[in-house]
């Protein structure tokens, strides 16, 4: 008898075969939940979005927009200003212009905040009350498109056919309302829109009616010291015109008087500065004196003085500054700051590559800065990163200038200012303008990743070279006492050993070896190569010529040509302006 044949099915394959199922069915299931939780804005190429303006004042916003996302994908979006209330649309605007069901959540967010609101038929690019709609376009072309500014050289985009964004809210509030550089680039209207620069003194809407050291703005100095000596600063028993002597009331009334009439001439600023000169020579007269004493601080009478003229202008803001002699806060036992006034408190001193919130050499900073705190929320910093006697000499204080602005954070400080070299310049003058920018924005960003994306732009082929030079520097600092005033002969058996010297330049030899004369890489490259051969023949020039491992011997002077810099001739050297050549002559 004959069976008919079956075929034998294993349990193997039965496995196999329910698991090709599932995971097929995973996929799809997945594919559409991820579909659900995106919005796609753009694919191969094509958009069914608009731009909606909810009012025609943001039209620069919606056209920094516009343009970015046509430069990446090809795709111009129509543009038009309409009720914020639609679909398919990428909104631009505040929180008062949306709809209520939409604004509830975004109305308390502060001037400098934005958010990102993101549904599968929506976005909301909305700015904090009374902010800047442009800050939440850029940090989306950021964010999303990966565009950027690192220097004045415009916005870089990439070629991008498909964005899909995250159907998601992001909200961001940037720790300090100004966020100030003193950097060349960072005048350029196109680095500060994209690196959220926004200069307290020199912007076109600023608030301020002067800057600092703003003393003898309101006094006829010539005039007064002939027929007046005494309202000038005693010092060593003479009346000299180093300062005022704060402590004279006709002083005051003058000061006074002076002040009201600018401040008539522009109501419209709110902040007015009365501050000491640029220098120590304070007043010994008795009565500056006595104030002193009874208040613990040589700033004693000039905070007497500012706390009246802010008791007679109430409704202003006067400014002054926590500065030499004036850097420690008076007893607040002895006086009571007035609401109305502001202090700049300048970070003169400490290891400027070491961290300011545990670091010995800031104690003092931070216990005189706690003192500030002590009378008042009203503090601007005024915060040092360069070495402005050597402004060509290697300065590798990028942690430092990150560990700092992460203490003024989280003591809550308003507003930054960053003063680096605001000349043209070399010694990672770009690198260091890119990166102080986005650590005021954020300081929490992570500082490797901002160098090496900045060294792949400036770089190009030679970027890995400059991150190792940037590494051993950073290393080799943290052995450092690195001072805004350090000579290259202070630093010349740490940061500038001969080894350390030696292994910099292998390093960006090696990276030149790379890149094509007359490129925008071998031109940065050699910016770094002539901050090390300045370095070099000053170090030596300081050391009467002993030798640190790059002279020769038989002439024992310096194997640098500076001819080979020709393009740099016109970089200051130091804060004073003293060009290359002029350095030279001087130094022979």
């Amino acid at each position: 008898m004959s069976f008919p044949a079956y075929e034998t099915i294993s349990t193997q394959s039965i496995v196999y075969k329910m698991m090709k199922y599932f995971t097929l069915l995973f996929f799809i299931m997945t594919t559409a939940i991820e579909a659900k939780s995106q919005c796609v804005l753009v694919k191969n190429g094509r958009s069914t979005f608009r731009i909606v303006l909810a009012d025609k004042k943001y039209i620069e916003a919606g056209t920094v927009l516009r343009d970015i996302i046509n430069r990446s994908t090809n795709v111009k979006l129509p543009m038009s200003v309409e009720n914020p209330k639609c679909s398919n649309c990428i909104v631009i605007g505040t929180a008062q212009d949306l709809p209520s069901e939409n604004s509830s959540t975004l109305n308390s967010n502060p001037t400098n905040s934005y958010s990102i609101v993101t549904t599968r038929n929506s976005i909301l690019l909305i700015s904090g009350n009374g902010g800047n709609v442009v800050i939440p376009v850029i940090e989306f072309l950021k964010k999303y498109f990966n565009a950027r500014v690192y220097d004045g050289g415009g916005v870089i985009t990439q070629n991008i056919s498909t964005i899909n964004i995250p159907v998601e809210k992001v909200t961001y509030v940037a720790p300090f309302e100004y966020r100030d550089l003193y950097y060349k680039v960072a005048f350029d209207s196109t680095f500060m829109q994209w690196n959220q620069i926004n200069h307290i003194w020199s912007s076109k809407d600023s608030k301020w009616g002067n800057w600092v050291h703003t003393a003898y703005e309101f006094i006829d100095v010539p005039h007064y010291y002939k027929s007046n000596p005494e309202y000038f600063a005693l010092v060593n028993g003479k009346r000299v015109t180093t300062q005022l002597c704060y402590s004279n009331k006709d002083v005051y009334a003058i000061v006074l008087r002076n002040l009201k009439a600018k401040i008539q001439q522009h109501p419209e600023r709110e902040i007015w500065s009365f501050s000491q000169n640029d220098n120590n020579n304070y007043c010994q007269c008795d009565l500056c004196t006595s104030a002193d004493r009874r208040l613990g601080t040589h700033g004693g009478p000039l905070m007497l003085f500012v706390n009246q003229l802010a008791t007679d202008i109430p409704n202003k803001t006067i400014s002054t500054l926590a500065y030499g002699f004036t850097m420690k806060a008076p007893d607040p036992k002895q006086l009571k700051l007035r609401s109305n006034i502001l202090i700049v408190y300048c970070v003169t001193q400490g290891n400027k590559a070491a961290n300011f919130a545990t670091d010995i050499s800031f104690k003092d900073m931070r216990t005189m800065l706690d003192g500030w705190f002590a009378q008042t929320n009203n503090i601007y910093i005024w915060d040092y990163i360069v070495n402005f006697q050597a402004l060509l000499m290697p300065f590798p204080n990028f942690s430092g200038i990150q560990s700092a602005l992460q203490y003024y954070q989280k003591l809550g400080v308003k507003a930054v200012f960053l003063q680096g070299n605001n000349k043209p310049g070399a010694e990672f003058s770009g690198l260091r303008a890119y990166i102080s920018s986005q650590l005021l924005w954020d300081p929490s960003q992570n500082l490797n990743k901002l160098m090496q994306e900045y060294c792949n732009y400036a770089y190009g082929p030679a970027s890995g070279d400059v991150s190792q030079l940037i590494s051993a520097m950073l290393a080799n600092s943290a052995k450092t006492y690195l001072i805004v005033s350090a000579s290259s002969a202070d630093l010349s058996k740490s940061l500038f050993s001969t080894d350390q010297m030696s292994a910099y330049y292998a390093i960006i030899d090696k990276g030149l070896s790379k890149v094509s004369k007359g490129t925008l890489y071998y031109n940065n490259l050699m910016a770094i190569r002539y901050s090390l051969d300045f370095t070099s023949y000053d170090m030596q020039r300081r050391m009467n010529g002993k030798s640190n491992g790059l002279m020769r011997a038989a002439t024992n002077k310096p194997a640098i040509d500076f001819n080979r810099y020709d393009m740099f001739k016109n970089v200051p050297v130091d804060e004073n302006n003293t060009l290359i050549d002029s350095y030279l002559k001087a130094n022979k």
